[in-house]
């Protein structure tokens, strides 16, 4: 991929404004990337967002509250200008999209906020900093650069990208606490009016059978680590975060439904600089012995597929790669 710095990628944007682009993002698209496709779509109007494959409940929950909510295609159009892909660095990380993008002849442009992944394609281009906790805060900063006032509509977007990708506000700094600030401020809201209506929406029991799962988990200390890993009932992501909020340094849960078997895992920031771990990565490794699709972030990923008879096969593999990175 060439790779290009800060000031190309706003001449990039200057000079393509009216062109019609398809913005997308990583596969099962969550806040952060859901969120960053919104609000660039605001600067380049005469774009269209499309999902490669799923986006998270919580994302469906941001795009029901604007005002004028995006249609989101499932396919690629053959007359856009080109490709805009947010919260993700190789074409691999976009699920049904990424044979596509690996053929498009057209302009391909990669914005992420992690390390810039490799890819086998040389014509793509790629803005990656990590200096931003997030995708969202990236392209809020681009578009300030530009001279943009963001929208109601984006604020709230680009304020839950943000706010779901701060691990709790651990990875934040200065620059993160100006603009949640600012866009509080364009969106309307006060803050605990924002977790009211985006914040986690759990029921008792599911908050109860998650405690009842960390309580039941396989503990183990790798290093100076602590892991935590077992099956859930309900939903593995909240599982998995429960155990992070109970004290462990990484957990892996997952829940074998009736047509399929969900993985979630997470890690506690910083380790996974700290330690060149990224869950999203294993993710997309395990995808395939599933029979289904996997990725995320660093620090929090998923992954399902249809195969149940290999649950322990891909449940191994995960915990014995972060067991290997933990040591």
């Amino acid at each position: 991929m060439m790779k290009i710095n800060f000031n190309e990628l706003l001449n990039f944007l200057i000079l393509n404004k009216e062109e019609k682009f398809l913005i997308t993002f990583h596969s099962i698209g969550d806040r952060d990337s859901v969120g960053s496709a919104i609000a660039l779509q605001s600067y380049l109007s005469n774009s269209i967002i499309a999902t490669p494959d799923l986006v998270t409940n919580s994302s469906k929950r941001v795009l029901e509250s604007l005002s004028s909510p995006p249609k989101l295609w499932g396919k690629v159009p053959s007359d856009i200008f080109g490709i805009i892909v947010v919260d993700a660095s190789v074409p691999e990380a976009t699920g049904n999209f990424s044979g596509a993008i690996k053929k498009m002849k057209k302009q391909v442009l990669f914005i992420d906020h992690h390390e810039a992944g490799k890819s086998d394609e040389s014509k793509p281009m790629i803005f990656s900093d990590p200096n931003y906790n997030s995708t969202s805060s990236l392209i809020y900063h681009i578009l300030s650069s530009l001279g943009m006032k963001v929208g109601v509509d984006a604020s709230i977007a680009l304020l839950n990208g943000i706010v779901a990708d701060s691990a709790n506000f651990h990875n934040m700094h200065a620059l993160t606490f100006r603009q949640i600030s600012e866009l509080l401020h364009s969106s309307g809201m006060g803050y605990s009016q924002f977790l009211e209506k985006f914040g986690p929406k759990v029921s008792a029991f599911s908050r109860l059978e998650s405690i009842k799962e960390v309580c039941a988990a396989t503990s183990v200390i790798v290093g100076d680590y602590l892991l935590l890993y077992g099956p859930s009932t309900t939903h593995a992501s909240i599982a998995a975060e429960a155990a992070i909020d109970a004290g462990a340094d990484a957990s892996v849960f997952w829940l074998i439904g009736k047509k399929e078997i969900s993985i979630s895992a997470r890690l506690r920031p910083p380790i996974e600089r700290q330690r060149s771990i990224h869950l999203g990565k294993i993710m997309q490794e395990v995808g395939p012995i599933l029979g289904g699709s996997g990725g995320g972030h660093p620090a929090a990923a998923g992954v399902y597929g249809p195969k149940m008879n290999m649950a322990k096969k891909a449940t191994d593999k995960i915990i014995f790669e972060l067991k290997k990175k933990l040591s």
